[in-house]
């Protein structure tokens, strides 16, 4: 997502949560894990709001270096030796999203697949905030790659990570809604007992907006506005997973970033899938499996997951909701 789009998204969502209460006490925004991130504070004095906003923002920074795919963090050093065909070794922390991310794979039956990194940096994904992809790659070579990555057969023993065959990881699909869960996690230690905390699209809840729960705007994927407005619990999540976030165009077709691991190619027939719930993690991959089995699987799918308040937007506008999302969406204000 874009810097000027996600601050558009934040500015909608911002309004929403102000409206019927308190204004916020504290706000903070940095440009981080390749978006926008804000966070709220509402009800702490301003020492306390100082100190939980440069905690969030130093966690946030490392997980920022450490969960990319690339470079000298973390998960960039593990893919160096995974791509390399040699084994690596995992902070228990990593460890764990590597773990739930392979869980959702094969609950999804492959439709979230964390190996997919050899594919993303074919098609130029992996940082598009320093270069936009100007082609699609050869079929040809996409072929070579999907095959590839499907041969790699990785495997966890306590600390190490090894596969079959050279691959690289990607977390992107998993990662924001852990890191929403550590900041909430961050706040509440720091004694904050009131706060928003948004990463581009993808919202969770603190407490409540003074006497009433917080309220956020579902994006309108096919241009400006929302669809609905929804009302968080203490420690619910709304997360988004949408085609309009990261692409590039080139000869009149617009690819974007949410490949398919059945094919090695950007997905088709669904523009955005937003799911509710108290696990941001699961909700984060969801909605990025629930975008890349179609229309026609939602229902089971969101069932097989363990998730439940989807949302589904098709390319053609048509809206799908579940019994508990048709409950909970309600009419944009005005």
């Amino acid at each position: 997502m874009g810097a000027h789009t996600a601050r558009a998204w934040l500015a909608a969502a911002v309004l929403l949560a102000g409206c019927g209460g308190p204004p916020p006490a504290e706000q903070r925004t940095w440009t981080l894990f390749g978006t926008i991130v804000q966070v709220e504070i509402v009800g702490a004095d301003a020492p306390q709001a100082q100190a939980a906003f440069a905690g969030i923002e130093k966690l946030y920074r490392r997980l920022e270096r450490d969960w990319r795919s690339f470079g000298d963090g973390e998960l960039g050093r593990v893919n160096a030796r995974l791509a390399a065909g040699e084994p690596a070794s995992l902070s228990p922390e990593l460890h764990a999203l590597v773990a739930r991310s392979l869980e959702v794979r094969d609950r999804s039956g492959g439709l979230f697949d964390p190996r997919v990194g050899t594919l993303v940096m074919l098609w130029g994904f992996e940082d598009l905030e320093r270069h936009t992809p100007q082609a699609p790659p050869p079929a040809a070579a996409v072929a070579t790659a999907h095959t590839r990555t499907l041969a790699a057969g990785l495997h966890l023993d306590g600390d190490r990570v090894w596969s079959d065959v050279p691959v690289r990881l990607d977390l992107a699909g998993i990662a924001k809604g852990r890191a929403l869960a550590a900041g909430g996690a961050a706040l509440r230690a720091a004694g904050v007992d009131a706060a928003l905390v948004t990463i581009g699209g993808d919202v969770l809840a603190v407490g409540r907006h003074g006497n009433r729960p917080w309220r956020i705007g579902v994006r309108n994927p096919f241009g400006t506005g929302i669809l609905g407005t929804i009302e968080l619990a203490d420690g619910e999540a709304a997360l988004t997973s949408g085609t309009y976030e990261r692409g590039f165009e080139t000869a009149g077709r617009r690819y974007h970033h949410l490949l398919d691991p059945r094919t090695g190619a950007p997905a088709e027939g669904v523009v955005a899938v937003t799911v509710i719930g108290r696990d941001p993690e699961l909700a984060n991959a969801a909605a990025v499996a629930l975008l890349v089995g179609g229309a026609g699987r939602m229902a089971t799918l969101a069932h097989d997951l363990g998730v439940a308040c989807v949302l589904l937007v098709t390319a053609d506008g048509t809206q799908q909701r579940d019994a508990c999302m048709a409950d909970r969406l309600q009419p944009p204000p005005g």
